[in-house]
């Protein structure tokens, strides 16, 4: 497990497939009142994460996290299938779901720009070949954003989970964050990847989601982008998601980087008293995720 994501995995349900011995339920938070919720996935390179919330309020009712390996498209179903046996999200009646994919699969381009043959082209020129895929599109405020998929993992996403609303989780990311004339770099972690986001002057300059082994890696690529963006390495950076303060990681990013601060999150969008066990930003994005 890298440095800076917390928690304790429970053990493995045995299934024949030696890969997916390897799935990990690392959290799940349950409070009293799930009924009438609408139920939210994100698909990551090595995560699961479900949660639900009423479409009256946005407070987060639920949450289970997992983990795994990485996948082909191959064992996904059965990848699913596992999923659901140590669920309780994925088994109980919902209003409806909405499937987030959280792949580096995805490009940010300007809207009126999502011509089939155009994506494409970028697809291939920016991230290489990937056989067999699927184009996807949708318009996110200051761009749209464009995801390439497996198209047999699309068609098995859709057919298990039928009638759901599939996106990438950069819409929602780009909903969420403040646009405002700052200059401000925001930060995500997942198991072993990153999302970065960088803002100048209140436009959108930067988005991708990137793997990391140490914490190094995480510090090179930030100040990276700073210096390919002419932003002081001293800008803010607003940081969420499974990072845990008492990390490598975090003491890292804290040393070097002047403007590194988590993000606070507002408790009273916690369900339940559990919620509280854990620190908010963890949360981050998903309790504040729009759509």
């Amino acid at each position: 497990m890298p440095d800076g994501f917390a928690g304790d995995p429970a053990a493995t349900h045995k299934k024949s497939s030696v890969t997916l011995q390897m799935l990990q339920k690392t959290y799940s938070i349950y409070s009293e009142d799930l009924n009438d919720v609408q139920l939210f996935i994100e698909a990551g390179m090595r995560h699961i994460a479900c949660w639900c919330k009423k479409r009256a309020d946005n407070i987060l009712r639920a949450f289970e996290f997992f983990q795994y390996n990485d996948l082909s498209s191959l064992d996904f179903e059965e990848l699913i299938d596992n999923a659901r046996l140590r669920s309780r999200l994925l088994a109980m009646p919902v209003t409806g779901t909405i499937f987030f994919w959280n792949t580096d699969e995805a490009l940010c381009i300007p809207n009126g720009k999502n011509e089939a043959a155009f994506l494409q082209q970028n697809f291939e020129l920016l991230r290489g070949s990937l056989p067999s895929s699927a184009l996807f599109s949708a318009q996110a405020g200051p761009c749209t954003v464009a995801w390439r998929i497996e198209a047999d993992k699309q068609e098995i996403a859709a057919k298990c989970f039928t009638g759901a609303t599939f996106t990438h989780n950069f819409t929602a990311l780009l909903a969420l964050l403040k646009h405002t004339e700052e200059t401000r770099i925001y930060l995500f972690f997942y198991p072993r990847y990153f999302t970065i986001c960088l803002f100048r002057e209140g436009r959108l300059n930067y988005l991708n989601t990137v793997e990391y082994t140490t914490p190094e890696d995480v510090l090179y690529f930030v100040l990276n982008v700073c210096r390919q963006y002419a932003v002081a390495d001293t800008v803010a950076i607003q940081c969420g998601g499974f990072i845990n303060n008492a990390s490598k990681l975090y003491e890292t990013l804290y040393q070097y980087l002047e403007g590194f601060q988590l993000m606070q999150v507002d408790e009273t969008l916690f369900a339940g008293d559990e919620f509280k066990e854990y620190p908010g930003h963890y949360f981050v994005p998903y309790i504040n995720y729009i759509v």
